[in-house]
């Protein structure tokens, strides 16, 4: 080998191992950015969990005491309630009963049947503005329509028809959502066997997409739970004589009116040791029956989905 030959392969030894050695300590580089990202998203992550859960055991250690004393739960006096917590269920029961089927099938046509064009972009347009106007908004808007256009008043009709102006476009994204996620070759599959899209839509789509059906069915029902600022322009802030009554006309409150009033318009006719105690209380018995909806759910819907999907 020439002394030219060998210079050169000497030349090239060296730019291999310099090109190794960067790709090394670029890959240092990267790996050491890598763990900082991920210990920032770890920290960020474990703080907004912290938080969550401090806000979930504060709330439950101020108001376990009250909630299992079986006064709470009584029907007359200051300190119950009794009325708030059949009204809270009442409308939770409607609304449910009427939003998930409308919700439903409204995202079944328009994923499975509606040709995509300007008409499903602008039914999505008006779903995702009106998803975003404040609730108080759409209280208002409740008092002037059901209360007073169509005569329905402050009642618990004019509270689930302004629940379901409220949840509506989050339920029919979340329920759309979960019929675009089963995929293509399911349906292309069914299909193929001879069923038609309605069978095929009901037998193999609906199960498959039943744990997304289920997370807007919990999302939806932890805002009728929830929701005071709409109800309080269309449903009141007291209760008659007759509360346990199923008509839906007349004027009821639920329990976060009941907390909201306690702390604002009737913090000065209730005595503030029990204004505490009964909102305390409230609060706590709104996250546990928000948790046993949660979980119940899910249960029955992984019971569904087995015994469906198992037929």
């Amino acid at each position: 080998m020439s002394t030219q030959q060998q210079v050169s392969a000497a030349t090239s030894s060296v730019e291999e191992r310099q090109r190794v050695e960067s790709l090394q300590k670029l890959a240092r580089q990267l790996h050491t950015k890598n763990g900082i990202a991920s210990a920032i998203l770890a920290i960020a992550t474990g703080l907004g969990a912290l938080l969550f859960v401090a806000i979930i055991v504060k709330l439950l250690i101020d108001g376990v005491p009250y909630m299992i004393n079986p006064n709470f739960y009584g029907s007359d006096g200051i300190g119950v309630v009794g009325p708030q917590i059949f009204n809270t269920i009442y409308l939770l029961v409607f609304s449910e009963i009427i939003l998930v089927p409308m919700a439903l099938a409204a995202a079944i046509y328009l994923v499975e049947y509606a040709r995509q064009g300007p008409l499903v972009t602008t039914i999505h347009f008006a779903a995702e503005t009106l998803a975003g106007v404040p609730s108080l908004v759409l209280g208002l808007f409740g008092y002037l329509v059901f209360a007073s256009v169509l005569g329905f008043g402050l009642s618990r009709l004019s509270g689930i028809l302004t629940l379901l102006c409220l949840n509506f476009p989050v339920a029919l994204r979340l329920f759309e959502d979960a019929l675009v996620s089963v995929a293509r070759e399911q349906r292309e599959g069914g299909l193929a066997l001879g069923s038609s899209r309605w069978h095929m839509i009901r037998t193999v789509v609906l199960p498959s997409a039943l744990p997304g059906i289920i997370t807007g069915v919990i999302l939806s029902a932890g805002k009728v739970i929830a929701e005071a600022a709409a109800l309080i322009f269309t449903m009141g802030s007291s209760n008659p004589s007759n509360v346990y009554t199923l008509s839906p006309f007349v004027s009821t409150d639920n329990l976060t009116i009941h907390i909201w009033f306690l702390k604002t318009v009737g913090a000065g006719t209730v005595p503030e040791p029990v204004a505490d105690a009964v909102s305390a209380g409230s609060a706590a018995l709104l996250i546990i029956i928000l948790l046993v909806i949660n979980l119940g759910s899910r249960g029955l819907g992984r019971l569904i989905q087995r015994r469906v999907m198992g037929a």
